[in-house]
């Protein structure tokens, strides 16, 4: 009676575990969504050409991301193709105001985690590191493995660690904490540091599964 009532239990915390990602997801997805929506609207009638440009990112990114918040988990493949098209759109809008540069390893593409991780950071860089930046500045999304663990950051040369500690980045690092608690337990971290050029460093720490 007592094991049954424990599997009981453990199943109910995995299922409270699994809604609670899902509402974590739908709290930052609207966002992205609403402001690239307004772009798009004031596009439109000042630079058509693009607009069309960002309205195919926009349509690719959105399919991508249905198919992959329908897994439990997503590959280091996928995860960083959803990055590259949030960023594109994001340079769009932006100009050249935002650089931007993605590494993945090809040994970690099949790497498995959960999906829209990384997401949230790179939003929250942008919005309160490098878009109240005057010359905006560069965003940089990498991954690499120590033994048996994957390390991925995400920094920015925005306006540094002050302003992001003040303006938000808190919230989305916590999210992303929460997803990787319910996830992995104590087996992955999330830190957050300076770079050496003032900016914002993101380091998160997970099980290298494939």
């Amino acid at each position: 009676w007592i094991k049954e009532t424990r599997g009981r239990l453990a199943q109910s915390e995995r299922g409270a575990a699994e809604a609670r990602l899902k509402l974590l997801q739908a709290q930052i997805e609207p966002h992205f969504l609403f402001n690239t929506l307004a772009n798009l609207q004031m596009l439109i009638g000042s630079d058509p050409k693009r607009a069309q440009a960002m309205l195919g990112h926009l349509d690719g990114y959105l399919r991508a991301t249905l198919a992959s918040t329908r897994k439990d988990k997503c590959t280091l493949a996928e995860e960083f193709a959803l990055m590259r098209g949030y960023l594109e759109i994001l340079a769009i809008r932006m100009g050249p105001r935002l650089a931007y540069s993605i590494d993945l390893p090809d040994a970690l593409a099949n790497a498995k985690l959960p999906p829209m991780l990384l997401q949230p950071l790179a939003e929250n860089a942008i919005k309160h590191g490098l878009e109240p930046k005057m010359d905006g500045g560069k965003l940089r999304v990498a991954a690499s493995a120590e033994g048996r663990q994957l390390v991925l950051i995400v920094e920015d040369s925005g306006l540094g660690f002050g302003a992001a500690a003040t303006s938000g980045t808190g919230v989305g690092l916590l999210h992303v904490k929460e997803r990787l608690a319910a996830v992995y337990g104590d087996a992955a971290t999330a830190e957050i540091g300076e770079t050496e050029g003032g900016g914002v460093r993101i380091t998160l720490r997970l099980p290298w599964q494939e």
